[in-house]
C-alpha cells in the first residue's frame, strides 16, 4: 500500500498539482468544514494552504465528477458485521460481465474500497446500486487518503495510486456498471454470433419482438431482420422464407415498452396520407458509382470508420498524423505506395473530439510534429461545458458539423460520445446511436473516425477485440487494429474490414518524439500478432498474483491441494495460473507436496518448504512422499 509519509496538506496540495478540486474536513470526520461544502473545492494552491495552515488535521475531500476532470468513483463499503460486502459484489459483477480496467484504488478507514476512474460523459451520484456499493459522480466528493477514518481511526491509503500509474478512463464495461443492474425481466435481448438451420426462423421472430418492444416501426425492424439475417444465419433464410414464416410475426400484438425516437426509424415511418408513385429504376438505368476514399483503400469518404487498439498502441499519435496530412492535402502514411508526389491535393479541415487529452497540452503539440496546417483544424477542449452535450445524436452535433463542413471528424474514444441512456452492449443499440453519421456523411461531405478501445482478453482478435459492441464493428465500413509486434519500437495498424474492396496491407510504423514514421507493409492481421505475443510476458503478472496467494495461503500450515484450489477460484484465480504458480514454487525449493491415502481415498497436500525444514528439528521426513 502506498505510505502517508507526508502531512494532509501536502497531499492536498499534491491532489490539486493532479487537477483534483479538494476542500477540508472535519479533522478525523467525513462532514465539509466549510460553508459550501465540497462547492467549495478548488485547485487553488493559496486557498488550500489558508485552509490547511489553519487546521492541519483537517481530512481531504476530493468533489467528484466534472470539477475534477471527470473523476467517477466506486465506492464499496465493507461491514462484515452487517453483511455488506461491496468488493465482493464487484467480484461476483466481474465474473458474469468481465473484469473493469486497472486504475487507482484506495482502501478506505473501515475497510472499503474506492475504485477511481475518469469519464467525460455526465455522471450522477447514486447510492445502493447494487449491494454495498454507491457511485461518486458529479455533485459528490470521496474522503482522500491519508485522512482519518472517524470511527476506526484508521487513515484512508492508496493501494494503487499517485505515481503508480494513470488513472483508467472509463470504457465500455465500466460505462454499464455505472449505470446499474438491468431491471428483472427486462434483460437486454442479444443475438448469437452464429445462428445455425433449425434456429433461424425463432432467432428472427424474437429479434421482431424485441424491436417492436422498442416502438419501432415494421419498415424498420423489416430492414433490422434482413440484416441480421444476412449477418448471422448459416445459411440465410431466403425472402420466401422471410415473407412466409417470419415476418407474419410482425402482425402479433407485440406490447411496446418504450417509444422509439431514433432518427433511422423516424426517417423510415411512412406518412399515413402518402400517396407515393409506383415507379421504380431499372438497373440498366441506375447510376453506378465507384467508392470515394478519404485515405485510398483504408478509409472510405463519407462514412464511419474505426480505429481500435489496446492502451499505448498510438491511437492518438495515429489519427494526429492523418489529421495533419489531410489538413495540409498531403499523402497520409498509410498511403505510402504513392509516388511522393502524389498528395499535393486541397487542404482540407478537420474536426475532431477528444475526451482523453487536451489540446492545450498534448494534442496540439502532437498535430504541430506531425506537420499539420493548425488553422485548418478544429475542437472543442474537454474542459469547454459545451463538450458534454457533444453526443453522436445530439443536434448540437449537427449544427457544429453543418457550420464548419469538415473532411474529417474524430472522436476519441468512442464512450464519451454515446448518449447515457445507451447500453453499449445491448445489440442494435450502438447502431441506432451511430446511425445519425451515416446522414450527416452524406448531406455535409465528412467523414468519421472513431477511435475504440480493444479489450483485454487474450485468444481473440479482429470482430472480438472491438470493446465489447458488434454494433460498432457492424456499422462501420472500414476497421483498422492498432497494435504492437513483438520487435521492439515497431507497431502495426492491421486493415481487418472493408465494405469497398479487399483489405489494405498492413503497416507497421514507429513512433518517435511523438511523430509517426513508416516501416513497411506486412501480410500479417491483428490475429497473427496477437498470437506471437510473448506468453510468458502475457501471463506473468497472473502467475505472480497466484504465487503470492499460495504462500499467504499456506502461513498458517499446510493445506489440502484442493483446500487451495478451491480457495483459489474464489479469489477469481484461473486454474492455469494456480497451475505454473506451483510448479514455479516446487521448482524454487518454496512449496513441498506430500500424499496419504490409496486410490479414491488418496488426498495430497502442501506446505511450505520453511515450515518442513522446522517439522525436520523435530521428525525426520520419511513420511513425506514428494509428488
Amino acid at each position: 500500500m502506498w505510505m502517508q509519509d507526508n502531512s494532509l496538506k501536502d497531499w492536498a496540495l499534491r491532489y490539486a498539482d493532479i487537477g483534483f478540486s479538494v476542500f477540508p474536513l472535519k479533522p478525523r470526520g467525513k462532514a465539509p468544514a466549510t460553508v459550501n461544502g465540497f462547492k467549495d473545492a478548488t485547485t487553488d494552491k493559496a486557498q488550500i494552504g489558508t485552509w490547511w495552515d489553519r487546521c492541519p488535521d483537517s481530512n481531504i475531500g476530493i468533489a467528484t465528477g466534472a470539477v475534477s476532470g471527470g473523476l467517477v468513483v466506486i465506492d464499496m463499503d465493507v461491514h462484515e458485521e452487517k453483511g455488506i460486502n461491496g468488493y465482493e459484489t464487484l467480484k461476483g459483477w466481474q465474473q458474469e460481465n468481465g473484469e473493469l480496467p486497472d486504475t487507482w484504488m484506495s482502501v478506505t478507514g473501515s475497510g472499503g474500497y474506492h475504485w477511481i476512474y475518469k469519464d467525460a460523459a455526465t455522471h450522477k451520484c447514486r447510492t445502493g446500486i447494487y449491494e454495498g456499493i454507491d457511485i461518486r459522480a458529479d455533485g459528490g466528493y470521496i474522503v482522500a487518503p491519508p485522512s482519518i477514518h472517524p470511527d476506526t481511526g484508521r487513515r484512508y491509503e492508496w493501494e494503487q495510486g499517485p505515481g503508480d500509474r494513470e488513472i483508467a478512463q472509463a470504457d465500455n464495461r465500466v460505462i454499464n456498471f455505472l449505470l446499474g443492474p438491468m431491471p428483472e425481466g427486462k434483460k437486454a435481448f442479444s443475438l448469437p454470433e452464429v445462428i445455425p438451420e433449425g434456429g433461424r426462423t425463432d432467432a428472427m421472430i424474437k429479434l421482431i419482438g424485441s424491436q417492436k418492444g422498442s416502438g419501432l416501426c415494421d419498415e424498420a425492424i423489416i430492414a433490422a431482420v434482413r440484416e441480421e439475417n444476412k449477418a448471422r444465419c448459416v445459411p440465410p433464410l431466403t425472402d420466401q422464407e422471410l415473407e412466409k414464416t417470419v415476418f407474419p410475426a410482425l402482425k402479433r400484438g407485440w406490447k411496446a415498452e418504450r417509444p422509439y425516437t431514433g432518427t433511422v426509424a423516424e426517417k423510415m415511418k411512412p406518412s399515413p396520407k402518402a400517396d407515393h408513385s409506383l415507379d421504380m429504376v431499372p438497373m440498366d438505368k441506375a447510376e453506378e458509382k465507384t467508392p470515394e476514399w478519404l485515405v485510398t483503400d483504408y478509409i472510405p469518404r463519407y462514412q464511419i470508420s474505426s480505429l481500435a487498439g489496446d492502451g499505448g498502441s498510438g491511437k492518438t499519435t495515429v489519427w494526429c498524423s492523418l489529421a495533419a496530412d489531410i489538413s495540409n492535402g498531403k499523402k497520409t502514411f498509410l498511403e505510402n505506395f504513392f509516388p511522393d508526389s502524389f498528395g499535393n491535393g486541397v487542404p482540407q479541415k478537420v474536426m475532431f473530439f477528444s475526451a482523453e487529452d487536451s489540446f492545450e497540452y498534448t494534442l496540439k503539440r502532437r498535430l504541430r510534429k506531425n506537420g499539420a496546417n493548425l488553422a485548418n483544424i478544429f475542437s472543442i477542449d474537454i474542459a469547454d461545458e459545451r463538450f458534454q452535450d457533444i453526443k453522436f445524436n445530439s443536434h448540437f452535433l449537427e449544427r457544429l458539423i453543418e457550420k464548419h463542413r469538415p473532411a474529417l471528424c474524430i472522436f476519441d474514444p468512442i464512450q464519451a460520445f454515446v448518449p447515457p441512456d445507451i447500453r453499449m452492449g445491448d445489440r442494435n443499440a450502438m447502431r441506432s446511436c451511430l446511425a445519425p453519421l451515416i446522414g450527416y456523411g452524406e448531406k455535409y461531405g465528412t467523414t468519421f473516425l472513431i477511435i475504440e478501445h480493444a479489450n483485454k482478453q487474450s485468444g481473440v482478435w479482429g470482430r472480438k477485440r472491438i470493446a465489447d459492441s458488434a454494433d460498432i464493428w457492424d456499422i462501420s465500413r472500414s476497421v483498422i487494429m492498432a497494435g504492437e509486434t513483438n520487435e521492439a519500437g515497431i507497431r502495426y495498424l492491421a486493415h481487418e474490414k472493408s465494405n469497398y474492396g479487399p483489405t489494405g496491407s498492413t503497416i507497421l510504423y514507429s513512433i518517435e518524439d511523438e511523430v509517426v514514421h513508416f516501416k513497411g507493409y506486412t501480410q500479417k492481421k491483428d490475429k497473427d500478432f496477437v498470437a506471437e505475443t510473448d506468453y510468458t510476458t502475457r501471463q506473468a503478472p497472473q502467475r505472480e498474483e497466484a504465487k503470492e496467494f499460495i504462500l499467504d495461503f499456506l502461513k498458517d500450515g499446510e493445506k489440502e491441494v484442493s483446500e487451495l484450489d478451491e480457495m483459489a477460484a474464489a479469489m477469481s484465480i484461473s486454474k492455469n495460473a494456480m497451475k505454473n504458480a506451483k510448479a514455479d514454487l516446487k521448482r524454487n525449493g518454496k512449496v513441498k507436496y506430500r500424499n496419504i491415502g490409496q486410490g479414491k481415498d488418496k488426498k495430497f497436500f502442501i506446505r511450505l518448504m520453511e515450515d518442513i525444514l522446522i517439522a525436520t528439528e523435530k521428525t525426520p521426513l520419511v513420511s513425506l512422499k514428494p509428488l
